[in-house]
């Protein structure tokens, strides 16, 4: 596990929040965790990975589209049954190839719905459908499990997490927070995502070479970064492995 100096991080957290106060302005801003690897990863398959987080990123009023399989109306009759709440659209697979089909209804979609949740069943086939504004925007839809026995857990299970899709490059950025939270529940974020956060980055944690936090109009505020220690230790511990053989 990545060594944390607890006091840093929350004095980066609260320096950030600051910047933000002293912009005067009511809009929420994404908080990110950047990634920097040593080596650049390259993978050619892999699904998006579930970070639970303490706090949700959602804020009230947030309007969310639910994508299903066929048919669609089985999927609402089943959150009517269940009397789910947090999903506010259903739009089963054939009826989001046909009617949004064009570019233009798929931006109005798009912009229609402030987050989308996926059947996870269907979630490899819509990159091609939704096309790159999705997910270059990182506004990739979020996995649930439509089977689950406690459904309207599931969905807030999917509302508390944050996604990652680290396939390619050295540098991602994860949502960690919003500035509509705190900084304390900014940390709380980032302490209870970044166990699964190291697992999802390919290579693990000897690939990590810093972790930034950020808003998209902030500066960078590292929080940990490998020494050139480290990497001189690593370097002894490998060259003493090889001396055994």
């Amino acid at each position: 596990m990545i060594q944390i100096n607890e006091t840093k991080t929350k004095k980066a957290f609260r320096s950030l929040f600051n910047h933000e106060k002293r912009k005067n302005s009511d809009q929420v801003h994404t908080v990110w965790l950047m990634v920097a690897t040593n080596d650049p990863v390259n993978v050619v398959k892999s699904s998006p990975r579930a970070i639970p987080l303490k706090h949700s990123l959602q804020t009230p009023g947030t309007r969310r589209c639910l994508f299903t399989k066929d048919p669609q109306d089985t999927y609402k009759d089943l959150l009517i049954s269940k009397n789910i709440k947090g999903v506010h659209e259903v739009i089963g697979f054939s009826k989001l190839k046909k009617r949004y089909g064009s570019r233009d209804k798929m931006a109005a979609l798009f912009s229609e719905y402030d987050a989308f949740l996926t059947d996870r069943r269907i979630t490899h086939l819509l990159p091609k459908v939704l096309g790159k504004e999705f997910y270059k925007k990182r506004k990739e839809p979020m996995m649930v499990d439509l089977t689950a026995s406690e459904l309207q857990k599931e969905i807030l299970r999917a509302l508390r997490s944050t996604y990652m899709h680290f396939n390619y490059g050295s540098y991602y950025g994860i949502k960690i927070a919003t500035t509509a939270l705190n900084e304390s529940q900014a940390f709380d974020n980032l302490m209870t995502g970044l166990p699964d956060i190291i697992k999802g980055v390919p290579g693990g944690l000897d690939n990590i070479r810093s972790l930034q936090i950020k808003t998209s109009e902030s500066i960078s505020f590292t929080i940990y970064e490998k020494s050139i220690q480290q990497d001189q230790e690593e370097e002894e511990e490998d060259e003493d492995e090889w001396e055994e053989y």
